[in-house]
């Protein structure tokens, strides 16, 4: 069983790494997870529910807040689309603006989040603008030098029967071809089962298309996600890590299950912090990402 930590707790062990002074108990002298780097989203909410995250949604000042806080990446929202009707981020300019901060603090795109997808779903054959969307992101997200789109399958656009994944998993087909020729992955998070989302895959048949794995959203839909990591392995291209409204450590997920199965799959890549303030009072997001991000590393560090 894993210890749990006070906030105090938390704030002096963290204060305490970054001086190198201590790790976390157990994480002494073992062989760290190698090629993952630890990102965190944008966004900040959608109307009725928290999301975790920065809270700058498709706000160019979240890559200093990211820097600033300590991540070494930030998973970029598209926006909304313009009067041309051309998301935010299609934008080239907008693109080499990013580009430019990016750089400027030394941290990198973590990927792109297409969160237009909660209003315009990809299930809808009446509603062309889901696969407009996607079309506009594939070009952007090479541009910015990253390379997974996330794809979400949330509230009115879950795609939880099978005639829905079907539908969407043949739109994918469609899509693939132009992602793969850019280097793009389609990165799939929904409310589904490991199972159904390797139907989706298989459907598709893609090197394009992948499962976006969030752990805590997954534990939250009652997923086994011990096993469904070690079961899809390959087939993950990205992860979200939170055990919200918990500290990570804190919660139900067992985190050194977790990174020890991630680590055996042989992930490389982005895993994305996506935690809400504990106390809900948004004037602690810096600090409680701090904590998340500081007690992250020492589990990997741990690995």
């Amino acid at each position: 069983m894993m210890k749990t930590y006070t906030r105090n707790e938390f704030l002096k062990t963290g204060a305490l790494a970054a001086a190198g002074l201590t790790i976390l108990p157990g994480c002494y002298g073992r062989k760290p997870l190698k090629d993952v780097q630890i990102g965190v989203i944008d966004i900040n909410g959608r109307t009725g529910v928290q999301f975790g995250g920065l809270g700058r949604t498709a706000e160019i000042s979240a890559v200093e807040k990211a820097a600033r806080i300590g991540f070494e990446g930030v998973e970029i929202t598209f926006g909304g689309p313009d009067e041309e009707g051309v998301l935010h981020l299609a934008r080239n300019e907008r693109q080499q603006e990013y580009l430019k901060e990016f750089d400027a603090h030394g941290i990198k795109p973590a990927g792109t989040h297409l969160m237009v997808l909660h209003e315009n779903f990809l299930k809808n054959p009446d509603d062309p603008l889901a696969v407009q969307w996607v079309e506009q992101a594939i070009p952007a997200t090479r541009n910015l030098g990253t390379e997974v789109i996330l794809l979400p399958f949330f509230f009115d656009g879950a795609i939880e029967e099978r005639h829905e994944q079907e539908y969407v998993a043949d739109i994918l087909r469609e899509l693939a071809p132009e992602a793969e020729a850019n280097g793009v992955i389609l990165g799939l998070e929904n409310t589904l089962s490991a199972e159904e989302n390797m139907f989706i895959l298989e459907r598709v048949n893609s090197p394009a298309v992948k499962v976006y794995y969030d752990v805590g959203n997954s534990t939250h839909f009652g997923h086994d996600i011990y096993s469904e990591i070690p079961f899809l392995g390959n087939n993950i291209c990205q992860f979200h890590i939170k055990d919200n409204p918990h500290y990570m450590g804190q919660g139900e997920i067992d985190f050194e299950r977790v990174f020890r199965a991630i680590d055996e799959i042989g992930f490389k890549g982005w895993l994305n912090i996506e935690t809400v303030p504990v106390s809900g009072n948004i004037a602690d997001r810096e600090q409680d990402l701090r904590i998340n991000l500081e007690f992250t590393r020492n589990m990997i560090a741990g690995m």
